[in-house]
């Protein structure tokens, strides 16, 4: 059944033969067991990803839900644990993380980055340092951080809890991405449920706009839009091969570096030329006739 929905996934991705619209893509990433699977079903209004309280991981695949809301047509792409240490060695041929790019191409409008109110962990820490290694450096400017268990802020908001809170690396999170909060009640139906959606997609709609709807991209995406046309499987190998490879922008780093230690190789030969130009005087002072 899995199999199945991830190849129907796939195929959807391709074509996007979604909802109409304009598209607001938002991936749902952090640590495992912060509630990723049941925001995504708050956010849908629907049951689309296996969710339940369990003490090993339900989600072991990435896949892709959609709904209409407000003229937009919004796109989740729930993933599994690709952010911890140990999820990433068992995504060896880094497949899992290429089905996200995948399914999320040409990228997400925002990132939403899941954890539960009061429990923001050394292991959500391990998880952000993840998300930066999966997306490049620079992918928190396009984040959200969702707090889950909204319940617990008994009519406070998620901005007076990071006032107030004295966990620095959360508050240090928060202000990375842009400021940008939100918590749900992934417990909540109907009108409480859509109400509490809404606000989270209105946030990501002016995330969107802020940059003129265009998605966040990096080399990986520009290269699984190129192969948009070619079959999934081979392009699900062609992406593997690049995020094996090293992970986005592992290119113009590597062209970087190597400039880097040129100008200090040149710096250094210039250097050298200096003293041996400030010595020979003194040297022929010195010297007999």
């Amino acid at each position: 059944m899995g199999g199945r929905k991830m190849a129907r996934d796939e195929e959807n991705a391709y074509g996007k033969n979604l909802h109409p619209g304009p598209r607001l893509g938002l991936i749902l990433v952090g640590r495992t067991g912060a509630g990723k699977s049941a925001t995504g079903n708050s956010i849908l209004g629907h049951r689309s990803f296996p969710s339940r309280l369990a003490a090993a991981p339900v989600t072991r695949t990435c896949a892709l839900g959609s709904r209409r809301w407000a003229g937009w047509r919004v796109e989740v792409t729930d993933t599994p644990d690709l952010f911890s240490a140990e999820g990433r060695r068992a995504d060896r041929g880094c497949a899992e993380r290429g089905r996200c790019y995948l399914l999320s191409a040409p990228g997400p409008h925002a990132l939403l980055l899941v954890t539960q109110l009061g429990r923001f962990t050394a292991q959500d820490e391990q998880a952000v340092r993840g998300v930066r290694e999966l997306f490049g450096p620079g992918v928190l400017a396009r984040a959200v951080v969702v707090f889950t268990r909204r319940e617990d802020l008994a009519g406070a908001s998620p901005h007076d809890y990071v006032r107030a809170t004295d966990n620095r690396a959360l508050r240090a999170l928060v202000a990375e991405c842009g400021g940008r909060v939100c918590a749900l009640d992934n417990r909540a139906e109907g009108a409480e449920r859509e109400a509490q959606a809404g606000e989270l997609l209105a946030l990501a709609a002016r995330l969107a706009r802020e940059h003129a709807d265009a998605p966040f991209t990096n080399d990986v995406y520009r290269l699984a839009v190129e192969l948009r046309g070619s079959a999934p499987d081979g392009g699900l190998r062609r992406v593997c091969e690049r995020l094996a490879a090293g992970g986005p922008g592992r290119g113009r780093r590597g062209r970087g570096r190597w400039r880097r230690v040129l100008v200090l190789l040149g710096g250094a030969l210039l250097l050298g030329l200096l003293l041996c130009r400030l010595r020979s005087p003194a040297l022929q002072e010195i010297s007999p006739d």
